[in-house]
């Protein structure tokens, strides 16, 4: 069975730095990833969900929910024996994160 998610971690289109694709990530963006991709891999999916609560950077990152919410639907597959990896990486246009992330 595959189950799919189709966003972005991070989609701020209002700060994305439009026909600059070469631009560097926001500094919120690279540490809201990051602070993410820690709780997905230690299976904190309560802060995950409750993300309004993570600060700043997840306000910056997640303006509206939409392109985060079936990241929540994939994690709600992971058994506790499952591997998590991140097969895609990398933030375009200064804050939009390309990061795909793999259960099982």
């Amino acid at each position: 069975m595959l189950i799919a998610g189709s966003g972005n971690l991070v989609h701020n289109l209002h700060a994305y730095a439009w026909g600059r694709h070469d631009a560097q990530p926001y500094d919120w963006a690279v540490r809201f990833e990051q602070d993410a991709r820690d709780r997905i891999i230690s299976g904190e999916n309560k802060a995950l969900i409750q993300y309004e609560t993570l600060g700043r950077e997840a306000r910056l990152s997640i303006p509206t929910p939409d392109h985060y919410l079936p990241l929540l639907y994939v994690l709600g597959t992971r058994q506790p024996k499952d591997d998590i990896s991140f097969p895609v990486e990398g933030v375009d246009g200064g804050s939009v994160s390309m990061l795909a992330v793999r259960v099982g």
